[in-house]
Protein backbone atom coordinates (compact mmCIF):
# COMPACT_ATOMS: atom_id res chain seq x y z
CA UNK A 1 0.00 0.00 0.00
CA UNK A 2 1.03 3.60 -0.52
CA UNK A 3 2.50 5.23 2.57
CA UNK A 4 2.29 8.91 1.65
CA UNK A 5 -0.94 10.91 1.32
CA UNK A 6 -1.96 11.96 -2.19
CA UNK A 7 -3.91 15.05 -3.08
CA UNK A 8 -7.15 14.19 -4.95
CA UNK A 9 -8.75 16.56 -7.48
CA UNK A 10 -12.01 16.81 -5.50
CA UNK A 11 -12.83 19.11 -2.61
CA UNK A 12 -14.74 16.70 -0.37
CA UNK A 13 -13.94 13.15 0.64
CA UNK A 14 -16.30 10.20 1.04
CA UNK A 15 -16.77 8.85 4.60
CA UNK A 16 -16.01 5.19 5.28
CA UNK A 17 -18.98 3.11 4.14
CA UNK A 18 -18.96 0.71 7.11
CA UNK A 19 -17.50 2.54 10.14
CA UNK A 20 -18.90 0.18 12.78
CA UNK A 21 -17.70 -2.95 11.01
CA UNK A 22 -14.27 -1.45 10.34
CA UNK A 23 -13.93 -0.54 14.01
CA UNK A 24 -14.90 -4.10 14.95
CA UNK A 25 -12.20 -5.54 12.65
CA UNK A 26 -9.58 -3.28 14.22
CA UNK A 27 -10.70 -4.36 17.71
CA UNK A 28 -10.46 -8.02 16.69
CA UNK A 29 -6.89 -7.54 15.45
CA UNK A 30 -5.91 -5.61 18.58
CA UNK A 31 -7.20 -8.48 20.73
CA UNK A 32 -4.87 -11.05 19.14
CA UNK A 33 -1.68 -12.27 20.74
CA UNK A 34 1.63 -11.65 18.99
CA UNK A 35 1.75 -15.25 17.75
CA UNK A 36 -1.79 -15.02 16.40
CA UNK A 37 -0.93 -11.79 14.61
CA UNK A 38 2.05 -13.49 12.97
CA UNK A 39 -0.28 -16.22 11.73
CA UNK A 40 -2.84 -13.67 10.53
CA UNK A 41 -0.46 -11.38 8.64
CA UNK A 42 1.56 -14.19 7.00
CA UNK A 43 4.76 -12.17 6.80
CA UNK A 44 8.37 -12.95 7.64
CA UNK A 45 9.87 -12.13 11.03
CA UNK A 46 11.72 -9.29 9.31
CA UNK A 47 8.48 -7.67 8.12
CA UNK A 48 6.30 -8.46 11.12
CA UNK A 49 7.27 -5.45 13.23
CA UNK A 50 6.45 -2.97 10.45
CA UNK A 51 3.22 -4.81 9.63
CA UNK A 52 2.08 -4.90 13.26
CA UNK A 53 2.86 -1.17 13.57
CA UNK A 54 0.27 -0.42 10.88
CA UNK A 55 -2.39 -1.68 13.29
CA UNK A 56 -1.31 0.30 16.35
CA UNK A 57 -3.69 3.28 15.84
CA UNK A 58 -7.08 3.19 17.54
CA UNK A 59 -10.16 2.22 15.54
CA UNK A 60 -11.29 5.82 15.07
CA UNK A 61 -8.00 6.62 13.32
CA UNK A 62 -8.82 3.96 10.72
CA UNK A 63 -12.42 5.08 10.27
CA UNK A 64 -11.52 8.78 10.06
CA UNK A 65 -7.81 9.02 9.17
CA UNK A 66 -7.85 12.84 8.67
CA UNK A 67 -4.48 14.03 7.35
CA UNK A 68 -3.01 10.53 7.67
CA UNK A 69 -5.47 9.13 5.13
CA UNK A 70 -4.88 8.17 1.51
CA UNK A 71 -7.72 8.32 -1.05
CA UNK A 72 -8.79 4.81 -2.02
CA UNK A 73 -7.98 5.32 -5.69
CA UNK A 74 -4.33 6.00 -4.76
CA UNK A 75 -3.96 3.73 -1.74
CA UNK A 76 -3.16 0.34 -3.27
CA UNK A 77 0.03 -0.55 -5.13
CA UNK A 78 -0.25 -4.23 -6.12
CA UNK A 79 0.05 -5.48 -9.70
CA UNK A 80 -3.51 -4.54 -10.69
CA UNK A 81 -3.13 -1.06 -9.21
CA UNK A 82 0.20 -0.45 -10.93
CA UNK A 83 -1.66 -0.99 -14.19
CA UNK A 84 -4.50 1.25 -13.04
CA UNK A 85 -1.79 3.92 -12.49
CA UNK A 86 -4.21 6.28 -10.80
CA UNK A 87 -1.65 9.05 -10.39
CA UNK A 88 -1.56 9.55 -14.17
CA UNK A 89 -5.33 9.54 -14.70
CA UNK A 90 -6.89 12.78 -15.88
CA UNK A 91 -9.21 14.86 -13.72
CA UNK A 92 -12.39 13.57 -15.36
CA UNK A 93 -11.38 9.92 -14.91
CA UNK A 94 -10.46 10.53 -11.28
CA UNK A 95 -13.79 12.23 -10.68
CA UNK A 96 -15.50 9.09 -11.99
CA UNK A 97 -13.26 6.90 -9.82
CA UNK A 98 -14.31 8.84 -6.72
CA UNK A 99 -17.65 7.01 -6.60
CA UNK A 100 -17.53 4.37 -9.35
CA UNK A 101 -14.30 2.51 -8.60
CA UNK A 102 -14.82 0.06 -5.74
CA UNK A 103 -12.05 -1.95 -4.09
CA UNK A 104 -13.26 -4.75 -1.81
CA UNK A 105 -11.35 -4.78 1.46
CA UNK A 106 -11.03 -7.07 4.45
CA UNK A 107 -10.82 -4.02 6.72
CA UNK A 108 -13.09 -1.45 5.07
CA UNK A 109 -15.55 -3.69 3.20
CA UNK A 110 -15.86 -1.42 0.16
CA UNK A 111 -13.39 1.36 -0.60
CA UNK A 112 -14.57 3.76 -3.27
CA UNK A 113 -12.02 6.06 -4.86
CA UNK A 114 -12.84 9.02 -2.62
CA UNK A 115 -12.75 7.20 0.74
CA UNK A 116 -9.74 8.11 2.89
CA UNK A 117 -8.09 5.03 4.41
CA UNK A 118 -4.98 4.13 6.38
CA UNK A 119 -2.41 1.61 5.15
CA UNK A 120 -3.10 -1.89 6.50
CA UNK A 121 -2.40 -5.54 5.76
CA UNK A 122 -5.36 -7.91 5.88
CA UNK A 123 -6.44 -10.36 3.22
CA UNK A 124 -10.13 -11.09 2.78
CA UNK A 125 -9.46 -14.81 3.18
CA UNK A 126 -7.67 -14.29 6.53
CA UNK A 127 -9.04 -16.42 9.36
CA UNK A 128 -10.13 -13.63 11.64
CA UNK A 129 -13.30 -13.92 13.71
CA UNK A 130 -15.08 -10.59 14.22
CA UNK A 131 -17.87 -10.61 16.79
CA UNK A 132 -20.33 -13.33 15.78
CA UNK A 133 -18.84 -13.61 12.28
CA UNK A 134 -16.50 -16.59 12.08
CA UNK A 135 -14.40 -14.95 9.36
CA UNK A 136 -14.23 -11.87 7.15
CA UNK A 137 -16.40 -13.39 4.44
CA UNK A 138 -19.18 -13.96 6.96
CA UNK A 139 -18.79 -10.39 8.21
CA UNK A 140 -18.74 -8.64 4.87
CA UNK A 141 -20.99 -10.64 2.57
CA UNK A 142 -24.36 -9.42 3.94
CA UNK A 143 -23.05 -5.87 4.28
CA UNK A 144 -21.66 -5.74 0.76
CA UNK A 145 -24.78 -7.32 -0.72
CA UNK A 146 -27.05 -4.70 0.85
CA UNK A 147 -24.66 -1.89 -0.08
CA UNK A 148 -24.43 -2.94 -3.73
CA UNK A 149 -28.19 -3.14 -3.98
CA UNK A 150 -28.42 0.47 -2.82
CA UNK A 151 -26.15 1.82 -5.56
CA UNK A 152 -28.03 3.86 -8.21
CA UNK A 153 -26.20 2.36 -11.20
CA UNK A 154 -27.44 0.55 -14.35
CA UNK A 155 -24.93 -2.29 -14.01
CA UNK A 156 -21.90 -3.47 -12.02
CA UNK A 157 -18.61 -4.78 -13.42
CA UNK A 158 -17.01 -7.53 -11.35
CA UNK A 159 -13.27 -7.46 -12.05
CA UNK A 160 -12.30 -8.89 -8.65
CA UNK A 161 -9.84 -11.69 -8.07
CA UNK A 162 -11.29 -15.01 -6.97
CA UNK A 163 -10.44 -14.31 -3.31
CA UNK A 164 -12.41 -11.08 -3.22
CA UNK A 165 -15.16 -12.10 -5.59
CA UNK A 166 -16.25 -14.68 -3.01
CA UNK A 167 -17.14 -11.84 -0.62
CA UNK A 168 -20.31 -11.24 -2.68
CA UNK A 169 -23.11 -13.61 -3.68
CA UNK A 170 -23.26 -12.22 -7.20
CA UNK A 171 -26.29 -14.28 -8.21
CA UNK A 172 -28.33 -12.51 -5.55
CA UNK A 173 -27.31 -8.95 -6.46
CA UNK A 174 -30.36 -7.14 -7.85
CA UNK A 175 -28.44 -4.88 -10.23
CA UNK A 176 -27.23 -6.53 -13.48
CA UNK A 177 -23.63 -7.74 -13.10
CA UNK A 178 -21.08 -8.44 -15.82
CA UNK A 179 -18.09 -10.57 -14.83
CA UNK A 180 -14.85 -9.99 -16.74
CA UNK A 181 -12.00 -12.47 -16.99
CA UNK A 182 -8.63 -12.22 -18.70
CA UNK A 183 -6.78 -15.15 -20.21
CA UNK A 184 -3.56 -15.64 -22.12
CA UNK A 185 -2.40 -18.13 -24.74
CA UNK A 186 0.56 -20.27 -23.69
CA UNK A 187 1.89 -23.09 -25.83
CA UNK A 188 -1.33 -23.12 -27.81
CA UNK A 189 -3.53 -23.38 -24.72
CA UNK A 190 -5.74 -20.69 -23.19
CA UNK A 191 -4.78 -20.18 -19.56
CA UNK A 192 -5.13 -17.71 -16.70
CA UNK A 193 -1.65 -16.55 -15.68
CA UNK A 194 -2.09 -14.82 -12.34
CA UNK A 195 0.36 -11.93 -12.75
CA UNK A 196 -0.90 -11.09 -16.24
CA UNK A 197 -4.55 -11.34 -15.22
CA UNK A 198 -3.93 -8.98 -12.29
CA UNK A 199 -2.33 -6.45 -14.61
CA UNK A 200 -5.20 -6.81 -17.07
CA UNK A 201 -7.79 -6.04 -14.38
CA UNK A 202 -6.02 -2.78 -13.58
CA UNK A 203 -5.65 -1.89 -17.26
CA UNK A 204 -9.33 -2.63 -17.82
CA UNK A 205 -10.46 -0.47 -14.88
CA UNK A 206 -8.28 2.37 -16.14
CA UNK A 207 -9.79 2.08 -19.63
CA UNK A 208 -13.37 2.07 -18.30
CA UNK A 209 -12.68 5.22 -16.28
CA UNK A 210 -10.91 7.01 -19.12
CA UNK A 211 -13.47 6.10 -21.77
CA UNK A 212 -16.44 6.64 -19.47
CA UNK A 213 -18.05 3.41 -20.68
CA UNK A 214 -21.79 3.58 -19.97
CA UNK A 215 -23.12 0.27 -21.34
CA UNK A 216 -22.30 -3.42 -21.04
CA UNK A 217 -22.13 -3.56 -24.84
CA UNK A 218 -19.46 -0.85 -24.74
CA UNK A 219 -17.17 -3.07 -22.68
CA UNK A 220 -16.74 -5.38 -25.67
CA UNK A 221 -14.44 -2.88 -27.39
CA UNK A 222 -11.68 -3.22 -24.75
CA UNK A 223 -8.45 -3.85 -26.66
CA UNK A 224 -5.55 -2.71 -24.48
CA UNK A 225 -2.30 -4.67 -24.05
CA UNK A 226 -3.24 -7.01 -26.91
CA UNK A 227 -6.51 -8.23 -25.37
CA UNK A 228 -9.62 -8.78 -27.48
CA UNK A 229 -13.06 -10.05 -26.57
CA UNK A 230 -12.98 -13.84 -26.90
CA UNK A 231 -16.47 -14.71 -25.67
CA UNK A 232 -19.54 -13.11 -24.13
CA UNK A 233 -21.89 -15.71 -22.74
CA UNK A 234 -24.63 -14.66 -20.35
CA UNK A 235 -23.14 -12.39 -17.73
CA UNK A 236 -19.48 -13.25 -18.41
CA UNK A 237 -16.99 -11.64 -20.79
CA UNK A 238 -13.65 -13.31 -21.45
CA UNK A 239 -10.83 -11.30 -23.00
CA UNK A 240 -7.90 -13.16 -24.55
CA UNK A 241 -4.35 -12.11 -25.34
CA UNK A 242 -2.25 -14.19 -27.78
Amino acid sequence: MASAPSTPPWDTTTPAHFPEQTAAVVAAVHALSTDDKKTLFKVSEKLFEATAALWEPTADKFVTPADQGIPGVFAYTGEAFKSLDASSLGTDALERAKDSLVVLSGLYGAVTGGVMIRPYRLEMQSRLAVGEAKNLYALWKPELMAWLDRQPVPFIINACSGEYSKAVDWNAVKTPVIHVDFKQMKNGTMKSISAFSKQARGTFARWVLQENVQTIFGLASFNKEGYQLFSHEGDKMVFLRP
